[in-house]
């Protein structure tokens, strides 16, 4: 999959494309992953970031996970895994320097087709209380808070229903 689009912050989406994630990657990711989340896991829980629990999740068996790449670098990815008639969203990052560029937005819109596929109904996932930017962003996608477990919220959003054509 490739795309360029631009946004109204006059940031130009550049090209890229997405694939399933492989072995290689991981070193890039778990970057892409500290950068963005070790100073909110701090804040948040008051405990230093721990690349384990990041690779127990993307190396579980359970879950998918894919890469947006320009050239060789990768620049964002996420995780899901399908549990009944719920996608549940273990992770979306963008590298610092490709955010607010639509990337995560590309990004939703990609969980959304796989959830269409799959057949669910309902998209969940955690967020930290204390990022305010991802509340709002998960926000403007159609997400609402479902209930709070510590110092996150758990945000779902309801898919319409598949439109089949008979």
């Amino acid at each position: 999959m490739s795309a360029e689009v631009s946004n109204d912050d006059n940031l130009r989406m550049v090209e890229y494309t997405s694939r399933e994630m492989q072995r290689g990657d991981i070193p890039q990711i778990v970057t892409i992953s500290r950068e963005n989340m070790a100073k909110i896991i701090r804040d948040s829980w008051g405990v230093e970031w721990d690349d384990n629990d990041l690779l127990k999740m993307l190396r579980h068996n359970s879950t998918y996970n894919e890469v947006f790449e320009i050239g060789n670098r990768i620049i964002a990815y996420y995780s899901i895994e399908i549990r009944d008639s719920v996608l549940f969203v273990n992770s979306i990052q963008v590298d610092n320097e490709y955010k607010c560029r639509g990337y995560g937005s590309e990004i939703m819109k990609r969980i959304e087709e796989i959830a269409y596929i799959y057949d669910a109904e309902i998209i969940e996932l955690w967020v930290q209380i204390t990022n305010i930017a991802a509340r709002r962003f998960y926000h403007e996608k159609g997400f609402r808070m479902n209930s709070r477990q510590g110092n996150n919220y758990l945000m779902r959003k309801f898919l319409p229903p598949k439109r089949r054509d008979d």
